[in-house]
């Protein structure tokens, strides 16, 4: 209840200031009426219908202005996101607008545009553009470049990114925008109405200030206020409807929360599926990669062949190109030279990967988030695709399906992230360091349940890590990526499971540590 009545607090301080100084006749009425005179007035005007006219021409300009500017704005703002050309032609010019007072236009849009109401809904589409526009354009550009890759792996559409991803994703920050050009607007009208208009709040405090009538000037300042304030809380509801996932328990739960037999997939493990030797291996010959900028490329003349239905491990010292080479495998960047097939009869097998971070959509449930990556195949129908219950099985979040990322752990958000990837059902999985960020106790379990769901779920895995253990633990084969020397591969031929204390786990992780340490 307290925090409820804080924002009251220093409103009725004032208000006691304001009668307190006007009682005790330490300012003259004629400059300052005392709450009684201004509520008095206050009546009067609104019984005789002359506030509610002129609040109602007022908010009738703001809107229809407002709208205008809102269209323009996140028209605009949605295309130059697409386009840094766009942006670039345009950029010099807007930034010249955005500078100049739209009041400082009042005189030459009267002569312009006469005195009737088109100067007023030019001043108002003028002063709440750029905040929307701006909001907007950082918001769009913010949840595309988030979730650039996201999209590529799953293959969405523009549509269907435009859709899932970057209008969602946007949201808070275009709200955001609205509100402040609503504001800008706002003010913006008051003061035209002040310059030049016969009706409208900025009118009548203008005419009550011409006659000396400070109590009608009070009333109408109040007025705007309290229109201000209405309009904001709107601005507020529709923010919180709009991104439900904002008031979703952030508390998040324990990494040990599962549901229980979670571990057991719905179906027979490999029903169906090719056996390993009929799985896509990748084949890479003298690939260079680089980025602008960069002396030296991080890929250089790599030639690495990954057999297909095995986990490999790529480890490295920073730097070394092992997300680089992952980036070009996935063709989420362009190699310069050299190429990469996929062996075993598949030029384009279905492919996945785990990211370093979950990359969850907040805005989407568990389900919804694990159901994007058979959006290209199924739609709108994806969501009800058994593939999106049997992978959260898999990752034993059946309990959780209809939860928000924020109400969820880290081990928990990657496993999801994990889950997402199992429902494509890929025949080449592709994981960037996914345990990376993890606690070591989460990391261990999620690497246990990495190797449980590997037995069930034939695939070929390349697996990006800068833990040795986790590599000898998980993989079939390693791989020591150096940037000025030839890969080195290490078969992991150690049955399983791999103890810790095993001499021979030990003995290799070792060797391999020995080598990643050399200078």
């Amino acid at each position: 209840m307290t925090k409820k009545l804080l924002p009251f607090a220093l409103p009725v301080l004032l208000l006691l200031f304001w009668w307190g100084i006007t009682e005790t006749g330490s300012v003259p009425a004629l400059l300052l009426p005392g709450p009684a005179a201004v509520a008095e007035r206050f009546m009067t005007l609104l019984a005789s219908g002359e506030l509610l006219h002129h609040a109602a021409t007022s908010m009738l300009r703001v809107f229809s202005g407002f709208l205008i500017s809102a269209s323009i704005a996140l028209a605009l703002a949605l295309l130059v996101s697409r386009s840094e050309r766009l942006f670039d032609f345009l950029s010099l010019t807007l930034e010249a607008l955005r500078v100049i007072p739209p009041l400082s236009l009042v005189p030459l849009l009267i002569l312009w545009l006469g005195i009737d109401e088109a100067p007023k809904l030019a001043i108002v589409v003028l002063a709440s553009f750029f905040p929307i526009y701006l909001s907007a354009l950082t918001a769009l550009s913010k949840a595309r470049n988030d979730y650039r890759d996201l999209a590529r792996i799953f293959g969405l559409s523009e549509k269907d990114a435009a859709r899932h991803i970057l209008i969602p994703g946007a949201s808070p920050g275009i709200i955001t925008g609205l509100r402040l050009g609503f504001g800008y607007a706002w003010r913006a009208l008051v003061g035209s109405e002040l310059i030049a208009a016969a009706s409208g709040l900025g009118y009548l405090i203008e005419d009550a200030s011409a006659l000396a009538r400070t109590d009608v000037v009070m009333v109408g300042i109040l007025t705007i206020a309290v229109l201000g304030i209405i309009c904001d809380k709107l601005f507020r509801i529709a923010a919180e409807r709009a991104a439900p996932w904002t008031s979703a328990r952030k508390a998040a739960a324990s990494d040990d929360e599962k549901t229980p037999g979670g571990q057991q997939p719905t179906r027979t493990a490999d029903a169906g599926r090719e056996p390993p030797e009929a799985l896509p291996g990748i084949e890479i010959r003298d690939l260079t990669v680089s980025y602008p900028g960069l002396a030296k490329p991080p890929v250089s003349n790599l030639t690495l062949s990954l057999p297909g239905g095995k986990v490999t491990a790529v480890l490295g010292r920073s730097g070394c190109g092992k997300t680089t080479l992952i980036k070009a495998i996935s063709k989420l960047i362009e190699k310069k030279s050299g190429s990469i097939r996929f062996t075993g009869g598949k030029e384009a097998p279905r492919l996945s990967m785990v990211f370093q971070e979950p990359l969850l959509l907040p805005w989407k449930t568990v389900r919804e988030n694990v159901a994007l990556s058979l959006i290209p195949e199924c739609g709108e129908s994806a969501l009800h695709d058994p593939r999106v219950s049997e992978a959260l099985a898999l990752v034993g979040l059946s309990s959780r399906a209809e939860s928000f990322p924020g109400e969820l752990s880290g081990g928990q958000q990657q496993r999801v992230g994990f889950a997402r990837a199992l429902a494509a059902d890929p025949e080449v999985l592709l994981m960037d360091e996914p345990f990376g960020a993890l606690d070591a106790l989460t990391r261990e379990e999620l690497q246990d349940e990495s190797i449980e769901v590997f037995s069930r779920r034939r695939m070929t895995v390349l697996m990006i890590t800068h833990d040795v253990r986790e590599a000898v633990r998980m993989a079939d084969s390693a791989v020591i990526l150096e940037s000025d020397r030839a890969p080195e591969v290490f078969a992991i031929d150690l049955p399983r499971p791999r103890r810790l204390s095993s001499p021979g786990v030990a003995k290799l992780e070792e060797e391999i540590l020995s080598i990643l340490m050399r200078r």
